[in-house]
């Protein structure tokens, strides 16, 4: 799909041409750009479709070459959407196998008018896209953390540890992408091989502060995660110091008939209780006696809170 930039994204036909003053966007697949442009870049960029793991702009000598690696805000860990772009002053190619980039370049075409028929700001409208959604899913990001803290709170979450590594792993995922992005806008900002103008760089400027708070937001949710987990911590250990006080309270309630019984246990002659008549009923009152006591001291140091 084609499209003419002449101060709005106007769709073209294949026998239309461009006209002065005005910049072509061209979205083609990897097999068409590889039969159209492997010559004259030795494949290079292909290569980085290929291959590449990350975002990445390289500054050619007349020209930008690059990719884009973009995380599926309902798959963070799984598939990623990937493109790549040939840019010159005049032309934006965009290659893409998914069609995910056609479609959002028509929505583009429906809502959008560039400032100028340069390729610089379509491509600046185009990362735009990228990230449009982005400040109200971090937000959702966030109201979901808030609920597994009020259910952490109730008691009523299972599996914490392993949705809390999901959370960590899809956060490092999202910290990544947006420092990613703060690196292609940085260098298209610096602008070495002197393809933009000033205003070009301003507004790659722009966007490198908007994916720089995005990247703080994530952060923050990061760091929001973290003491989540030292809540966990903090409840299981007060959990087991219950059952270490419990088991202590019961250890300490028996001790003293544990001895009685070992010392009555060892049967000597001469110990009257042996033969006395009510030598068994006297044990069992000083057992109880002795129990109902230590629960009286117990409750007056508070040890059963």
């Amino acid at each position: 799909m084609r499209y003419r930039l002449d101060g709005s994204i106007v769709p073209m036909g294949e026998d239309d041409d461009i006209r002065d003053g005005e910049a072509l966007v061209d979205i083609i697949t990897s097999e068409q750009y590889e039969d159209e442009y492997k010559k004259k870049f030795q494949k290079k960029m292909l290569l980085n479709i290929y291959h590449t793991h990350y975002c990445r702009a390289d500054l050619l000598k007349d020209c930008v070459i690059g990719t884009f690696v973009i995380p599926r805000k309902d798959d963070l860990l799984g598939t990623y959407t990937t493109f790549g772009f040939y840019m010159t002053v005049e032309k934006l190619v965009l290659v893409d196998d998914s069609g995910i980039i056609e479609t959002l370049v028509r929505h583009m075409a429906e809502a959008l008018s560039v400032e100028k028929t340069y390729t610089a700001h379509f491509f600046f409208e185009l990362m735009e896209y990228l990230v449009k959604e982005d400040v109200i899913f971090l937000q959702n990001y966030e109201k979901k953390l808030a609920e597994l803290e009020a259910a952490l709170l109730d008691g009523a979450i299972t599996d914490f540890d392993k949705k809390m590594l999901t959370i960590r792993k899809e956060l490092l995922a999202l910290q990544s992408y947006y420092q990613q992005l703060t690196d292609v806008s940085e260098t298209l900002e610096e602008n070495q091989n002197h393809m933009f103008e000033e205003d070009d760089c301003t507004i790659f400027d722009l966007y490198s502060k908007r994916a720089d708070r995005l990247f703080d937001n994530t952060r923050r949710l990061q760091e929001y995660s973290l003491q989540l987990r030292e809540m966990y911590e903090s409840q299981i250990d007060i959990r087991q110091n219950q059952i270490m006080k419990f088991l202590t309270v019961v250890t300490t309630i028996f001790l003293p008939l544990t001895l009685i019984a070992g010392w009555y246990g060892m049967n000597f002659v001469g110990m009257p209780e042996l033969t006395s008549p009510y030598g068994y009923l006297v044990v069992i009152i000083v057992s109880i006696a002795i129990i109902i006591v230590e629960i009286w001291l117990f409750k007056i140091k508070k040890w059963f809170d």
